[in-house]
């Protein structure tokens, strides 16, 4: 069954093999656009190939956008994992149920306490003085990892940009629940992918250029291309993922497709014991932003 009024485009139907499972990676857009985007991959033992993309989704009717992701889903006989593109957790202040607000310093909320501790530690450079970590707009993975050397600065969570995402991704969870309790999203974040890979593959210049407009097609492509190559295979096995010539192209059609892809590749990569280790703190908590563990890719290369 194929949903009216979405663009699909397959490489490969699910087999009868018990052996086989699917990934998926979504892109979710603003609530009023039609560019959410929904790619699977198809895992067979240690094997991961692009199987399809669903793109354009959007609300029809009275049928919503999240309606028909789910619907998607549903047609998954057996969902190995599940990755967006966005944030799917809330800033402390916003996910906070308090009556009554104690102020920062006050507050009883470990992730705020750990928050306030990094801003301590900050070091300031030279005479600027750093915006100061708010929890009202920022994470605790935010704080920790998102503004650092390795990735560079983080757009804030509930920034005007990414707050309505974040509200699409929890409604996305709370309906899935309903009707798909076994499916727990999880994040990750498409440039920090994207900075890792081009550190392991030798792309420095990808993050910059991949939503490009005149040579944004052909970065994607590159990166794609890079991903299910000869050499990836025998450089870099445990990234390595088949996607057809023609695929890549469709997939490098549009920055929504893409992320798609990447998400469902971090998927793939997390199965292989590729994603970095969670914090203490996140084992136990939400908010975690799975992204690779450069260190095991080296490790596992021949």
């Amino acid at each position: 069954m194929e949903h009216p009024s979405i663009i699909v485009k397959d490489s490969m139907r699910h087999g009868a093999s018990g052996h086989e499972s699917s990934v998926v990676g979504i892109h979710l857009s603003g609530p009023n656009a039609k560019k959410s985007s929904v790619v699977v991959l198809t895992l067979n033992q240690s094997e991961a190939k692009f199987s399809s993309l669903y793109e354009k989704i959007g609300s029809v009717g009275s049928l919503f956008s999240d309606e028909r992701i789910v619907d998607i889903l549903k047609l998954m006989p057996s969902v190995s994992g599940v990755f967006v593109d966005c944030p799917i957790s809330e800033p402390p202040c916003v996910n906070c149920e308090r009556p009554v607000c104690p102020g920062v310093v006050r507050c009883e909320d470990v992730a705020v306490g750990m928050m306030l501790s990094i801003e301590q530690k900050r070091a300031r450079k030279g005479g600027h003085k750093l915006r100061p970590l708010n929890p009202q707009n920022l994470r605790l993975w935010d704080a920790m990892f998102g503004r650092g050397v390795e990735f560079g600065n983080l757009e804030p969570t509930y920034s005007a940009n990414l707050a309505p995402l974040v509200v699409r991704a929890r409604t996305l969870q709370r309906r899935l629940r309903a009707v798909l309790p076994e499916i727990i999203l999880k994040e990750t974040n498409v440039p920090f992918l994207l900075s890792q890979l081009g550190k392991v593959l030798d792309g420095s210049d990808w993050v910059r250029g991949y939503r490009n407009f005149e040579k944004g097609f052909d970065l994607r492509a590159e990166i794609l291309s890079e991903i299910t190559s000869r050499k990836v295979s025998e450089r870099a096995p445990s990234l390595s993922i088949q996607i057809s010539e023609e695929s890549i192209d469709e997939l490098a059609g549009s920055v929504e497709a893409f992320h798609a892809f990447m998400a469902s590749a971090m998927a793939v990569w997390s199965m292989r014991g590729l994603a970095n280790t969670k914090t203490p703190y996140f084992s136990e908590n939400i908010g975690w932003v799975d992204l690779l563990n450069v260190g095991a890719v080296k490790a596992s290369s021949p």
